[in-house]
């Protein structure tokens, strides 16, 4: 009976264990109502609090459409993270997207969104990439009144988003020479009011 029990025992101990269930790690796929609401949740200081953006964005992001690197980035987006996001959207959906959310008034959220258009903007010609880098840098400085930094930026941000992808050896250094132009300009005017970008 003794070595019945033994047996029983190394039997029992010594059989293996099942398989372990195999889980499949799907990546999740992000929508762009989660993509919409990351955007309302991260621009809710940028904006007046009665402004409605989420079915506005979230049809942005459908008719866009967004890529799923963006969607990701704008669902899981940071209050800091609205030029990073913006900039994997093509240049029309990425200012649709900024029409929604700005305010073309004269406030702190408008001055935000202002630069934010700015840091997700690429020309593709140096000189004029600088400049659009100065001026959001000017965005910043206190000492100059707020008003004439939301017009600063909202008017660079609307005249320098223009496609620039075929431009003609001649029109690119037109671009330059006017950009640069426009840097040294942007220099005096700041200078005088003690900003230096």
């Amino acid at each position: 009976m003794r070595a019945a029990v033994v047996v029983t025992i190394l039997v029992a101990c010594g059989s293996a264990p099942p398989p372990a269930p195999v889980v499949q790690n799907t990546p999740r796929v992000r929508t762009c109502s989660e993509a919409a609401v990351g955007l309302d949740r991260a621009t809710q200081a940028l904006r007046e609090p009665d402004a409605a953006v989420l079915a506005p964005l979230k049809t942005k992001c459908l008719d866009g459409p967004w890529s799923q690197a963006a969607i990701d980035c704008f669902a899981t987006m940071k209050v800091d993270d609205l030029a990073k996001c913006a900039s994997m959207l093509p240049d029309r959906p990425r200012e649709a997207m900024f029409q929604i959310l700005a305010d073309r008034e004269p406030t702190q959220a408008a001055l935000a969104i202002a630069k934010a258009r700015l840091d997700a903007m690429k020309v593709g010609v140096d000189e004029c990439d600088r400049f659009i880098q100065a001026v959001s840098a000017v965005l910043t400085c206190e000492s100059m009144p707020l008003e004439a930094r939301v017009q600063l930026g909202n008017e660079t941000a609307d005249v320098w988003s223009l496609p620039t992808s075929r431009l003609s050896p001649e029109a690119h250094a037109r671009m330059a020479t006017a950009c640069e132009t426009s840097l040294h300009t942007l220099e005096k005017r700041v200078a005088d009011v003690g900003c230096m970008p």
